[in-house]
């Protein structure tokens, strides 16, 4: 048998004719688990899946979003086969809901669940530091999170250190990863706060933040965390346990860091306002300050004279006593000289009386013998002799 050889575009419009000339497929209604819902110009994008499985869909004039990712639906449509790109579609012309998707119905049991044992209760809630000089960041160290949170934090505070713990953010054994971050963090304390973080994603995607393990390592924690995961309309177990919710990273590591230049600013508006009121407060008070100053100097003077002539009157009083004492003393020492002056040998000498010395010591006529040599000291000088003659008085 010879083989047949077509162009894409021939192979393409006989898959189309096939689907398009096929009663079976025409309003055909098929189920499954939303996944990766997003809406564009007015077109919904979305893909319905079940374990083994999954279809892309496409929904015309919707504005407004009609179903979420994990929403079991039933979509009524045909299917599409676009024959420039060559991809198979199911256009839905009408979407319902039609039960629970598994994944969701399990993430709702969960959060019943530690909801009941008090894990999202606000008493549990650890306030967040205003002044965090080190942030610990759980989160994968490649991509645009950790750049967003690093720019951030550098624009509102250059001086705050980041800590990132590298850890897968989805996929197998995420949670675990991100639980051991949170672990390690807490063990090492070396942190003022925790930021767990990654960017948006489907509800799969988010699968490690609605596990148990993640949920009581936030909730085991002694330093505050912060839950930054997904988008603002993403809602995680772990933005209920964790001490605040982040819509985005960027937003958690707002909410981590203060504001060093709005500090400073604030510290210098403060200063401002202190000087200008003080200022006000000198000029208001500067009359009164006056004239209380010239009260108090008057007073002092008044008080000055009065103690002044008190002073005087005790500096002469004083003075007088001192005078008389002076006096007294005098009187008493001039009569001391006076007697003293009658004692002095040098005045004895001058009415004619001599001292006689013997070897430089005074003697008696017992203490003499012929041929002693004597000193004899007179008024103006003294004189040298020999003893002649010793003759004792009798009498």
């Amino acid at each position: 048998m010879q083989n047949l050889t077509l162009s894409i575009t021939q192979l393409n419009n006989y898959i189309k004719n096939i689907f398009d000339n096929e009663e079976f497929l025409i309003g055909v209604s098929v189920y499954g688990e939303v996944t990766n819902f997003k809406i564009s110009n007015g077109i919904a994008y979305f893909d319905i899946k079940e374990e083994g499985a999954q279809l892309s869909c496409i929904k015309f004039s919707a504005f407004t979003p009609f179903a979420k990712n994990g929403d079991k639906v039933l979509v009524t449509g045909k299917l599409n086969y676009h024959i420039k790109l060559g991809r198979l579609s199911f256009v839905a012309s009408k979407v319902e809901p039609y039960g629970m998707g598994e994944l969701y119905k399990k993430y709702l049991e969960l959060k019943a669940r530690l909801d009941g044992e008090g894990l999202f209760a606000d008493s549990a809630k650890k306030p967040i530091p205003k002044y965090a000089n080190k942030i610990g960041v759980v989160t994968s160290e490649t991509g645009a999170v950790i750049r967003d949170i690093y720019h951030v934090t550098r624009a509102k505070n250059p001086n705050t250190d980041i800590l990132v713990y590298p850890a897968k953010v989805q996929g197998l054994n995420a949670e675990m990863e991100i639980a051991e971050g949170i672990e390690y963090f807490n063990k090492e304390k070396n942190v003022d706060v925790i930021i767990v973080a990654r960017g948006g994603g489907s509800f799969e995607d988010l699968a490690p933040f609605n596990t148990e393990i993640v949920a009581r390592a936030v909730y085991a924690s002694t330093l505050p965390v912060i839950s930054a995961v997904g988008h603002e309309t993403d809602f995680t177990i772990i933005d209920f346990v964790a001490d605040m919710r982040a819509p985005t990273p960027s937003v958690g590591a707002e909410l981590a860091v203060f504001d060093y230049y709005g500090e400073l600013q604030y510290l210098d508006n403060i200063k401002q306002n202190v000087e200008n009121r003080m200022l006000k407060l000198l000029q208001s008070n500067k009359q009164t300050v006056s004239s209380l100053v010239q009260v108090i100097v008057k007073t002092m003077e008044l008080k000055l004279g009065v103690e002044g002539k008190n002073l005087e009157f005790k500096n002469n009083k004083i003075v007088n006593l001192i005078s008389k004492y002076v006096d007294e003393r005098r009187s008493r020492l001039d009569n001391l000289v006076t007697k003293l002056e009658k004692s002095n040998p040098l005045t004895i000498l001058k009415s004619g009386y001599s001292k006689v010395l013997k070897d430089d010591k005074s003697v008696g006529i017992k203490d003499l013998v012929k041929g002693d040599k004597l000193k004899t000291i007179l008024q103006g000088g003294y004189v040298v002799s020999i003893v002649e003659e010793v003759k004792e008085n009798k009498n």
